[in-house]
């Protein structure tokens, strides 16, 4: 948001001078009511006055129009959501991310802090770490195949393009493909399947 500093600039300069308010509005042939508007903040001078003001009391019009520019910046972020179950990963995975949902025995129960000692366990994370697929990769087990997905975030919104906001993770490597990208995902299964990490029933 900018912030013209403007009325500030000719009340500091008024007062430089030892202008009244009532002096000024006479220079310049308007009200008094209209400079002190202008000093308060509350309306500026007609753009046809703005030279007349700035040349007044020896000021560049850039002088003049100095403001200053109050923003904050945006920050882009990614969220990565994978779902697995604990038995195919090292648990410090948790490390890395936190639990959104905690799913037993795939049965719509849900628990979100007891899934440590529980055994048929599916769980739902989310992590901003940028490299999170790839951390994934360290902790599966071998032959695991996990699918995620990954979200950027700017200022609270999603934002929708054309990089990649899907993830398959295995030990080998990290796939990052757009989901309307037909062929690049049929790529990636055949090289799954070439890897022999998924069977011909499961590629899809």
């Amino acid at each position: 948001m900018s912030n013209l500093k403007i009325g500030e600039k000719i009340k500091a300069k008024r007062r430089e001078r030892e202008f009244t308010q009532e002096e000024l509005a006479a220079i310049l042939g308007v009200s008094k009511a209209a400079v002190s508007k202008w000093e308060n903040g509350e309306s500026y001078p007609d753009m046809e006055m703005l030279p007349q003001i700035a040349q007044l009391f020896h000021m560049s019009m850039d002088e003049l129009f100095e403001y200053t520019l109050e923003y904050k910046p945006i920050e882009i972020v990614t969220e990565y959501c994978f779902g697995f179950s604990l038995d195919n990963i090292n648990r410090r995975i948790l490390d890395h991310c936190i639990v959104k949902k905690c799913e037993v025995c795939n049965c719509g129960h849900y628990a979100e802090d007891k899934f440590e000692n529980l055994w048929e366990v599916r769980v739902q994370v989310i992590s901003r770490e940028e490299d999170f697929p790839y951390i994934i990769q360290k902790y599966i087990h071998p032959g695991v195949v996990m699918d995620g997905v990954s979200v950027r975030i700017a200022d609270g919104k999603a934002i929708i393009d054309n990089k990649p906001n899907k993830h398959f993770v295995c030990r080998e490597k990290v796939w990052n493909y757009n989901i309307k990208d037909q062929k690049y995902i049929r790529t990636m299964i055949n090289e799954q399947l070439d890897m022999g990490l998924i069977g011909k029933e499961d590629a899809f």
